[in-house]
């Protein structure tokens, strides 16, 4: 697998079991956050108002205003601080989300990023720091559900955001990465199946370390995925978890102002995030016509057309087909066995929502059977 996925896997397990979480307290997470400032920032800084955010399905975040100098000029930001619990539903580093962010900003809606850091010693844990961007991530008259779940959007959004939503994930996937800085990133080369080999070793591991028992749907799923791997004809940089409630936008005028949420992000198949924005539960179907609505914005057709003229790239249905169940089995494995397990080691701020979400881990995992179950059997 990459070497910083792996580096963050290894650093897991050597807490489990000896680190338990433990709600940062204010005034220390205040304390560390100015000496860190101080050793990054030149000149006098003031920093205030520092709050807990809410949001977000498995990083602490705190907010924060930084009136400060940038490269000789005065300014003043609303910032905010995501930093890691001892253990995450999604266990990523931070400087994978730092450089995927700086890529992407100036091409996509993302806020800009300062600092980020790995050393746990410089804030507590793994931490990164970026503006805070207003805007909604559901209507005011919307349900709000745990991790976005069922977000919808209504008659009049539905349109305005589907445009961005699609124009957006396109222009993701035609981003000259190779002019990036990106690091924390291994580069596979296209034509190959490295990426999807170091993404499928990732998840193995994932289940293996974190899992109760076994399950044979799992292990079905794992060898049907290994054999039928498809190469990469273009690699692009991947968002990861692109979909509905993983975006703000401004609820009167629809723009989408922040794409949020970059944790699972990663070099691969465009194929990857494509599938991952139809999932059924991220969807949304109307009640009156049946017309399933992909992370209830878009019909399929309607997404892969669009996609496909404005990227200029191609859709293949059975490579669609194929990382829909690698979506369904890395949700089985993040929902039923990492989240839980988590819960259980006491090493997430998240306990009760992480086990909630067990449930819809069991929905991939039944979805599993009726895809990978009769063609295994």
């Amino acid at each position: 697998m990459e070497r910083t996925v792996a580096t963050t896997l290894d650093r897991k397990m050597a807490r489990r079991g000896v680190v338990t979480h433990d709600p940062p307290v204010l005034d220390l997470v205040a304390e560390r956050l100015r000496g860190f400032l101080a050793a990054r920032v030149e000149g006098d800084f003031r920093l205030e108002r520092l709050r807990r955010l809410p949001g977000g399905a498995s990083k602490e975040q705190f907010v924060f205003d930084l009136d400060w100098t940038r490269d000789g000029a005065p300014r003043h930001d609303r910032m905010v601080l995501r930093m890691d619990p001892p253990a995450s539903m999604v266990e990523t580093a931070r400087s994978r989300e730092f450089e995927a962010l700086r890529a992407a900003h100036g091409t996509l809606p993302v806020p800009e990023v300062f600092w980020t850091t790995e050393n746990p010693d410089d804030l507590g844990s793994p931490a990164l720091i970026c503006e805070l961007v207003t805007g909604v991530a559901s209507p005011a008259e919307g349900s709000k559900t745990a991790s976005g779940l069922g977000t919808t959007y209504g008659p009049r959004l539905r349109p305005v955001l589907a445009e961005q939503f699609v124009r957006h994930i396109a222009a993701l996937h035609r981003l000259e990465w190779e002019e990036c800085a990106l690091p924390s990133f291994d580069q596979p080369a296209a034509g190959t199946t490295e990426a999807l080999d170091w993404r499928l070793a990732a998840i193995d591991r994932a289940w293996a370390e974190d899992s109760f028992e076994p399950h044979p749907t799992v292990t079905l799923t794992r060898d049907w995925l290994w054999r039928h791997r498809p190469a990469v004809d273009h690699v692009s940089l991947l968002h990861g978890d692109y979909r509905n409630g993983n975006f703000l936008f401004d609820e009167a005028d629809g723009r989408i102002t922040a794409i949020l949420d970059w944790e699972l992000t990663y070099l691969g198949d465009r194929h990857h995030d494509l599938a991952y924005a139809m999932m059924e539960g991220w969807g949304y179907r109307d009640g009156s016509t049946g017309e399933f609505y992909c992370s209830a914005l878009v019909t399929r057709a309607d997404l892969i057309a669009e996609y496909e003229r404005l990227s200029g790239l191609s859709v293949d249905p059975a490579r669609l087909d194929y990382y829909m169940v690698l979506n369904m089995y890395w949700a089985v494995v993040a929902l039923i066995a990492t989240g839980p397990r988590n819960a259980a080691e006491r090493m997430t701020h998240l306990d009760v929502m992480q086990n909630f979400l067990a449930g819809l881990g069991f929905y991939n995992n039944d979805l599993l059977n009726q895809v990978v179950g009769p063609e295994e059997r």
